[in-house]
């Protein structure tokens, strides 16, 4: 080093002074308990009002693209100077809460899968953010570890999995899947330069989520083969064995079955046993997304739909669907833990015992592709402390009722076809008779009519060809009055459109 370039450092001295002002500024980072308090109470003032006024509010709101202009300007951009804190909540809540298009959690709120957010897991995502322990390994934080993985044990023994499984939290049904996926590309030992002969088996109603993984994991080669679905629309058994005996006769490679428990479009169960016998005599890998209807399986009326997914070689369940927690939250099960080790763990697997305790061997960060994450256990654990799982059962039998209910009373409607629910998800559509005209323009126009005034919030979905509007009854706020509601609405909206 030059001298000229010695002379450019500075000195202990100037050191000490530089240290001395940047730590008058960076200290600004450590927040004093009375500014924690004040601002919790502030953001819990917020919250809380929100919440007060959800189920009176609109669930659907039409906005003109000045409107979501006006609502991008509301949120303060990043800026070398601080704000206070009380300027940057309100730009918060003027942007992104009242410019919600869509409230989630919202009794009237019947489309898509509809979002839910219990209080607790708030403050559950609180207090992981707020404690932040590193929670993917047991020498860090063993209680935040176990706390996980009870949760994945109390999970596996709902649907019989047995003590060999392992599993992870995600960040949804999408990681789980992409996880599951990659585990059984590598337990069936497969080489890139055969991806394009491989052939993963689906139903016409398999979630398009599949097939977004496989890209992701380097698989869009494989050959995706749309297996039909039997009147009740569950995957054909039949149609999938005779589909993977002809694939096999032609040198193909039949990698995957990607079975479903409560499809999106339909809520419809595959039948998972047959399915299993079918996968089990071909060698063929058995995935079961139960990301919809999984928490379905702790109510007894039906739990026999879910008879089979213990045979599964992996499965995906969302939390953040079936108990009600924010969006975030998934889960992922392999039936043979050295699979889904093997798949994720850098180093020799020969290292763990055979039976590993789970809570003592296994860590998180060995059984995922990711290094780094929130903790998100909290979120799901301090519900069910809270709540115990009998509330969950009894909120979500009801959301079963609810969808019977909702499917009588749409059956006493004249001119409406309905289908039977096998979950919380119910599809009709008006059918002009004697009328004539476009099915498909009649019903999306009544759609238009249903949601028009915001009181609730419909989609439609097209299902083998036929455009269906769909109701699918999941917020924990839903209740028979609010199905009462969207009876009424729909009626006059028949009304006002057949005038």
């Amino acid at each position: 080093m030059s001298s000229a370039e010695k002379s450019d450092l500075p000195s202990e001295d100037e050191l000490i002074q530089k240290l001395a002002a940047l730590q008058l500024v960076s200290s600004r980072l450590d927040v004093s308990p009375e500014v924690r308090e004040e601002w919790t109470r502030k953001a819990q003032q917020r919250a809380s009002a929100y919440l007060e006024q959800l189920p009176g509010s609109k669930v659907l709101t039409a906005a003109d693209e000045a409107e979501m202009e006006e609502a991008a300007r509301a949120v303060l951009p990043i800026s070398e100077e601080p704000v206070s804190f009380d300027a940057a909540l309100e730009s918060f809540c003027t942007s992104v809460g009242d410019h919600m298009l869509m409230r989630e959690g919202h009794p009237g709120y019947f489309a898509y899968v509809p979002g839910n957010s219990l209080y607790p897991s708030a403050i559950g995502d609180f207090l992981a953010a707020a404690f932040n322990p590193y929670a993917l390994v047991n020498y860090a934080c063993p209680a935040a570890v176990e706390m996980q993985h009870s949760l994945i044990r109390w999970v596996a023994r709902l649907f019989g999995y047995p003590e060999s499984c392992a599993g992870n939290l995600t960040s949804g049904g999408t990681v789980g899947n992409l996880i599951a996926m990659a585990t059984a590309r590598d337990a069936k030992k497969l080489q890139a330069k055969d991806y394009h002969r491989c052939v993963v088996y689906l139903s016409e109603l398999t979630h398009d989520g599949i097939e977004k993984v496989l890209h992701t994991i380097g698989m869009g080669e494989a050959v995706i083969r749309k297996i039909p679905v039997t009147e009740r629309f569950g995957m054909d058994p039949k149609k999938l064995a005779e589909a993977i005996e002809k694939d096999t006769q032609e040198e193909l490679i039949p990698f995957a079955i990607a079975a479903t428990t409560g499809t999106t479009d339909v809520g419809s169960v595959d039948p998972i046993a047959e399915l299993a016998d079918v996968a089990e005599r071909h060698s063929v890998w058995l995935h079961v997304d139960a990301c919809y209807g999984g928490f379905f399986v702790l109510c007894d009326s039906v739990k026999h739909l879910f008879k089979g997914v213990e045979r599964a070689d992996s499965f995906t369940c969302d939390p953040h669907k079936g108990l009600f927690v924010p969006f975030g939250a998934g889960l992922v099960l392999v039936r043979n833990w050295k699979q889904l080790l093997t798949s994720n763990r850098r180093t020799p697997v020969s290292t763990l015992q055979d039976r590993p305790s789970f809570s003592r061997h296994l860590n998180p960060e060995d059984l995922t592709f990711e290094q780094s994450t929130h903790f998100r256990a909290v979120r799901v654990w301090l519900p069910l402390q809270v709540f115990g799982v009998g509330t969950f059962r009894a909120a979500l039998q009801e959301k079963l009722y609810l969808s019977r209910y909702l499917y009588h009373k749409l059956k006493a409607v004249p001119g409406l076809f309905v289908l039977e629910p096998q979950l919380s998800i119910v599809l009709f559509r008006y059918e002009p008779g004697q009328q004539g005209g476009d099915v498909a323009e009649f019903n999306l126009r009544l759609l238009g009519q249903v949601c028009r005034d915001g009181q609730v919030f419909l989609a439609s979905t097209t299902v083998l060809g036929q455009l269906y509007l769909r109701a699918c009854v999941f917020a924990f706020r839903t209740h028979r009055e609010h199905v009462d509601t969207l009876v009424s609405i729909l009626r006059n909206g028949l009304k006002e459109l057949l005038g």
